[in-house]
Order: structure tokens, then sequence, then C-alpha cells
């Protein structure tokens, strides 16, 4: 396959310039100026005049590990393939779909509720990584989570690790990054993350240093207030807190690291963003090998019940319905939303799964107005109605100038921290367009382009020591993207894929050629990428 008279964008930050690219088998094994001349069919010819022609964009914070092994998943991938997405690193957030302790009596609980196995065992990373390999349609490599691992040995149990089961849970880690897991992943903020001690989270990072292989953190608060430290508001603001354990692991153990989803949920934790890089900044310079990973939208994906105090959640029903019970949690809601600068005008229903279908996409204070009812009155009320089976888009997690300083922070790599529910009325908007949207970005801010497919190919490529992908360079794997930049476009706050992305190239094949995917050589052309 040749790709002729391309303007080529290397992923390697270098300038754009202009050429021929020859593809043969899974492989590119010439670029050469528009001046040579090769012979071949026209069939077997794009040609690329006024296109930009770049490496397969890669996600480098997703969870979709838990998604390529469930028959027919194309559903799961499409979006992904049609924003020009070759390559995924999955197994984030302390939760993978694979790697713990085999036989154990928790495997149902891997996912933390958030994803699920279906079921299946996936105890040893080896035989996922088999099961998957060529079973979808984009590579992927994954980490492995301590919060699996941990589950495996424990459960969800808040209780201590004995030492038969810290050596089973470090053994079971290990195993999994012998078999080509690319590092392991915290979830601080999450069960049964949220519990480990640091001397149990040092160990592991040892051990992952010994490796020579990186981890990631969902730290453990990404606000200025929380229910993760006591008191929940006054002193230093809790996302800074949560941001000083990560650093203070990562100079203890030296072990490469990567600060996940950098975000600052609520307004009154945006005047954090100058000193939350100047510690990473800091780190850097110190010679620490960290980074932190970015999407360019203004929220996240959560569940209704997130503001919720656990003492509420614990509580019976009867007595929910009680008026001091119903005083008292409006009073803790409205101080801790008053503290976060978030409401509920902010929380846009996106899944019900089938409960209340008519609501999907409109916010809190919108079903208010339909019910006539106050905010927290209708609020109550979709969670009394769904059991709190509600999942949301939260807004308010960033703005538009915070997107542009992450964005160009030297720093960042890009990601979509995103997945498909099949049963959701609104899909989180990031799996159709979030790598559009970073491009678009640096045109309409007349920002390098260079450098931001370099923050979505080569440097990810180099931060996740993925080899061979990454690069448009002779002897690597052809995983290509062909747009037209003039083109490119996309609905803001719509899940419909983006304009102007014409060729997705994944391992020497076409998948995606003018926005529809090739069946069936698609959804068998994806890699597990060992690392």
């Amino acid at each position: 396959m040749l790709l002729k008279n391309a303007t080529i964008i290397d992923g390697l930050n270098n300038p754009a310039y202009q050429g021929n690219i020859l593809i043969q088998g899974e492989r590119i094994v010439k670029i050469f100026s528009l001046e040579d001349g090769v012979d071949l069919p026209d069939e077997e010819m794009i040609d690329c005049t006024n296109k930009m022609v770049t490496p397969g964009f890669i996600d480098a914070h997703t969870h979709n590990d838990f998604f390529a092994g469930k028959d027919n998943n194309m559903l799961f991938f499409e979006p992904f393939i049609k924003q020009g997405v070759t390559t995924m690193i999955a197994g984030n957030c302390g939760f993978s779909a694979a790697g713990y302790l085999e036989g154990s009596d928790y495997s149902h609980l891997v996912g933390g509720g958030l994803f699920t196995n279906d079921g299946r065992d996936y105890h040893s990373f080896k035989q996922w990584s088999s099961l998957v390999h060529q079973h979808m349609p984009v590579n992927l490599v994954s980490l492995v989570g301590h919060g699996t691992a941990r589950i495996g040995v424990n459960g969800k149990s808040p209780s201590p690790l004995t030492d038969e089961q810290m050596t089973q849970m470090l053994s079971s880690i290990e195993q999994a990054l012998l078999e080509g897991a690319a590092g392991v992943s915290f979830g601080l903020m999450y069960e049964p993350g949220q519990y480990a001690p640091i001397e149990e989270l040092e160990e592991i990072c040892k051990l992952v240093k010994k490796h020579n292989k990186i981890v990631t953190f969902h730290a453990r608060a990404c606000s200025k207030v929380s229910t993760s430290y006591q008191p929940p508001i006054g002193g230093r603001a809790h996302n800074l807190r949560a941001m000083d354990e990560v650093l203070s692991i990562m100079r203890k153990t030296c072990v490469r690291t990567q600060y996940s989803h950098l975000i600052f949920v609520g307004k009154q934790s945006w005047s954090t963003v100058e000193e939350s890089l100047q510690l990473l900044e800091e780190a850097k310079k110190e010679g620490f090998e960290i980074g932190f990973d970015m999407y360019p939208m203004e929220f996240g994906a959560s569940v209704i019940t997130v503001v919720l105090p656990a003492w509420y959640l614990g509580m019976p029903k009867e007595k929910r319905k009680t008026l001091i019970t119903k005083v008292r949690l409006w009073l803790e809601i409205f101080v801790a939303t008053k503290a976060l600068g978030f409401g509920f005008k902010d929380m846009l229903v996106s899944n019900t799964f089938g409960k209340l279908k008519e609501l999907e996409g409109l916010r809190v204070t919108e079903i208010a107005k339909k019910w006539k009812k106050s905010a927290f009155q209708t609020y109550l009320e979709l969670i009394e109605k769904t059991n709190g089976k509600i999942n949301v888009l939260m807004y308010q997690y960033q703005n538009k100038d915070i997107i542009e300083k992450l964005r160009l922070h030297p720093q960042s790599i890009y990601m979509s921290d995103a997945w498909i529910e099949q049963e959701s009325g609104v899909q989180n908007f990031a799996c159709y367009y979030a790598f559009p949207k970073f491009m678009t970005l640096a045109r309409d801010h007349q920002t390098s382009l260079e450098a931001a497919i370099y923050k979505m190919t080569g440097l990810s490529a180099a931060r996740f020591q993925i080899k061979e992908r990454g690069s448009l360079e002779v002897g690597q794997y052809a995983d290509v993207v062909i747009f037209d930049l003039n083109k490119l476009s996309f609905e803001e706050g719509k899940d419909v894929s983006p304009q102007g992305i014409e060729y997705v190239i994944n391992n020497g094949k076409i998948i995606v050629n003018n926005n529809e995917v090739i069946h069936p050589i698609a959804a068998q052309i994806g890699r597990m990428i060992q690392i």
C-alpha cells in the first residue's frame, strides 16, 4: 500500500514534511520524497494530497480491557477507531480485568462495581492476553490493577492484609508483570485501594521498579475538599495532599510514575491548578520520571450517589424518609456543593439502566422543572426510583483555560478515560471525539499540531515503553491516521463520530474508510502488546 503525496507528521515532534509512505504487510518499509516514484496498481494507492498523515493515536488512559474479552465487542471499540485510536492503555485506576489470585473467592468483585468480567475467570494475565489477542480492533497495553490483585486475596475488606495475603498479592502482581503487564495502577479513591497503608503501596512500587515498569495513580482526591480526609473541609486542599502522597511514594521508591487524569473537580478547586503543576515540575527537575494524562472535556463520568455521605448510604431506606434525616442531608449537601463550587445543574443523567430512559440527557435541574419539584427533592426521588443505579456526567471538572494549560504542559499526554455503556441513552462524548478535539484545539489556538500529535503518539509510546509504534519510521508497525485538517470537526455534546478522518490503518490494514468500519478485518486486527 502506498500513501502518496502526504503531509507527514511523524509522531516525534519534528516539523511536518511532504513525502510518500510505502507499507508492506504490517510494517512501514519505505518513506521517500515526492520526486521518487513507485509502481503500484491504483487500487493499492491512497492519494493523500492536502491530507495529514500521522501515527495511529494512543489513548493513554482507558478501561477497555473489561470490554476486550466480551463476545461481539466491536460496539465498545468502533467510536474509538473512528476517531483514530489504534492503541489503548488499559487496566487503570486500580482495576484490571486480569491478574489476581487463582481460585479467589472474590473474583466476582473485580471491576469495583463499575466494570465486570461477566462471571469469567481472568486470574491469569497470560491466558487473558491470549484470549483478547486479535479479538479486537485496537492494540491493547494493560496495567495490572492493585485493586484487582488486592480483591483477589481479601475482597473489598478494609482490614489490613496478613503476611500471607501480602505475599500472595505481590506474587500475583509480579506474575502479571512477568507475563507482559505494563506496570501497576492504583485507585486510592476506591475500595479496596483506599484501605491500603503507605507501606503496602511502597512495596508494590519497589516491585515495579525492580521490573523497570511504570505505576499510575488515581489519587485519593481530585477536589479541594473531599470525604477522603478528615475534617472534610479546611486545611491544605485535599487534591494537593493527594498529590503530596503520590510524589512522596515516588521519591521514596524512585519508580516511574504517571499521575492519572489530572482534573480539578468543582470551581473552588480551580485555584489549585498552578500549585499542582508546580509540584509535578519540581519532581521532574529533581530527576524523577513523572508525567500526567488529561482529557479535553469539562466533565467526567460518575454515579449519581457520588455526593452522598457514607452515613446516609448505609442507612435503611425507611430512615432516609424521616424529616430530620432529610434536613441533615440537605445541609451537608448544601455545604459540600458550596465548598466544591458544584451543584445539581452540573449533573447530567446519562444512563438509568432502562428505568427512566426518558430522562437520559437531562440535567437534574431540568428534571426538577419537568417534575415541578426542587432540585434536592428531584435528586432524592431519582435515587429512590432507581435504587441509586444512575450514571451521570459531572460538569465543572475543569474549564477551557485549564484544558489549554494542561494540554500544552510538557509533562502531559492525552487520553479519553471513556467507555461505551451498552444500555446508556447518552454516552460519554469523549468516546467519539476526544482526539479530534485535541487536534482542533491546536489548530484553532494556532499552537503546534506536531506537538499535539506527539503527545498522543510518540510521547505516550515512550511513557509506557511501547516499542515499534507511535511514530512513522521505517520498520515501525503501520498504524496510521489520514485526515483533512481543514475538514476536521465534531459536534460538541453529541455522541457522533467526527468528520474529516478519512482512513485509519492498524497493523497495515485499513480498518476505517470515510467513517465506515471495515468488517470483519477490523474485529481481528488488534494485538495484545506485552511490555
